[in-house]
């Protein structure tokens, strides 16, 4: 009987081993790393401490005692001081996917700095003031315990320059405004006149690459009411496209280049706004034939 029960004991506390060493493996599993006896009873203690803060401050609320937020204040402070003491500090930030956006835009952003317990260290927020940059479009960031954050960023590519109020901008194709932080490196890119003309920069951009060698001529482009577009070639001639089908407009202006190079004509505007119609206005002050070249 007695070799029965030693049995049974030996059993269950092979079964307990069994189901702890179950558990810290999940642990391992999810968190990457090996949970050392001081850490383990580290994450023990700050999880009995919380509970125990959180149920005074629970009573002391019920009661009316204004005191539950220094009890949180206190407990959270003590939880912040055994993290550390165990080694869960942030040692280590690596950015994957930077371009543009700045260094100190980014610690900015985190809100964050070597040192400080990575388990009080929120994710989501973080996340969500760095997809609050201009350049970031989008911003994923794991905690790899016990010291290490990772950070993964995908940013914008800017397509055109905005002009408003004076100022300039970089948009990207969804029409989003990044801001003028890197104008200098994208100075090659197509200026843009008007109010929300950064969400109608992509369908335009589209419609002037179908014209390679046109495309190369347009100095900027302004968004007219909110409905169409004015193109300026070489910064002396507009092109008043129509609200509807602008694509077709613009076929055809660049065929009349090809065929009858329209554009080289004393000419400073060329109406297209009216469906197969088209009026062209003639600059007021001849220019000298050396400059205009063959206009027959």
């Amino acid at each position: 009987m007695r070799r029965v029960r030693k049995t049974r004991r030996t059993t269950g506390a092979r079964r307990s081993t069994r189901r702890q060493h179950t558990l810290w493996s999940r642990i391992i599993d999810r968190f990457g790393f090996e949970l050392t006896p001081i850490r383990r009873w580290t994450l023990y203690g700050c999880g009995a401490l919380t509970s125990i803060g959180i149920m005074i401050g629970g009573l002391l609320w019920a009661s009316g005692v204004d005191l539950p937020g220094r009890m949180m204040h206190a407990t959270r402070t003590a939880v912040a001081d055994a993290t550390l003491w165990a080694g869960f500090s942030i040692r280590e930030v690596y950015v994957a996917g930077r371009k543009e956006a700045t260094r100190a835009q980014l610690l900015d952003a985190l809100q964050t700095r070597v040192g400080e317990p990575i388990l009080f260290f929120d994710p989501e927020g973080a996340r969500q003031r760095l997809e609050d940059l201009g350049w970031v479009a989008e911003a994923r960031i794991e905690r790899r315990l016990p010291d290490t954050l990772l950070v993964f960023l995908t940013e914008r590519e800017p397509i055109a320059i905005w002009q408003n109020n004076k100022r300039f901008f970089l948009v990207d194709k969804s029409g989003v405004v990044i801001g003028s932080q890197g104008l200098d490196r994208y100075r090659k890119l197509k200026i843009i006149v008007g109010e929300d003309a950064p969400k109608h920069a992509a369908a335009l951009l589209t419609m002037l690459a179908g014209e390679p060698e046109m495309m190369q001529r347009v100095t900027h482009a302004v968004w007219i009411s909110g409905r169409r577009w004015n193109i300026r070639i070489e910064d002396s001639i507009d092109i008043r496209l129509p609200a509807e089908n602008p694509e077709a407009a613009w076929r055809k202006l660049s065929e009349l280049e090809k065929e009858h190079g329209l554009l080289k004509r004393n000419i400073s505007a060329v109406d297209m706004r009216v469906p197969d119609k088209m009026t062209v206005r003639m600059n007021r002050k001849p220019t000298p034939a050396a400059q205009r070249g063959d206009q027959t």
